[in-house]
């Protein structure tokens, strides 16, 4: 079962993406920016991340790619930015899996999807490379 941390202070977007994803594929977990999160991502080690920049967040938000990549490196990131910004650019360098600047984020479901199916693809390759040594 893939872990999904949703770090936003919008319960309607967890909840959404609660209906959307199957509880017997996907574990929605959600947090609050701040010491909350740094909690939940240490205990949880997600698999997948949203992060929902609003407004004035981007420096939040930076912090919180770090702490992702340092707690796991390999988590698949999804930013959702509803007022797009030229500062969201640095955060797509740190290691966002995709970007999504849209209102309300409808795509969000197929996009966690598609981060899944990328981490299972590398652990594939990564174990037929095994295989084969």
């Amino acid at each position: 079962m893939m872990r999904v941390l949703v770090v936003s202070p919008d319960q309607a977007l967890v909840d959404f993406l609660r209906r959307e994803l199957a509880a017997s594929e996907f574990e929605v977990l959600a947090t609050l920016p701040g010491a909350e999160f740094v909690r939940a991502v240490r205990r949880a080690r997600p698999d997948v991340a949203v992060i929902d920049r609003v407004h004035a967040r981007c420096d939040v938000a930076e912090v919180e790619v770090a702490l992702l990549r340092d707690a796991r490196s390999d988590a698949r990131i999804i930013l959702v930015s509803e007022v797009p910004s030229a500062e969201d650019g640095r955060l797509v360098e740190a290691g966002v899996f995709f970007y999504l600047s849209a209102s309300p984020p409808l795509r969000l479901p197929e996009l966690v999807r598609a981060a899944a199916d990328s981490i299972r693809q590398e652990a594939s390759e990564k174990a037929r490379q095994g295989e084969l040594r």
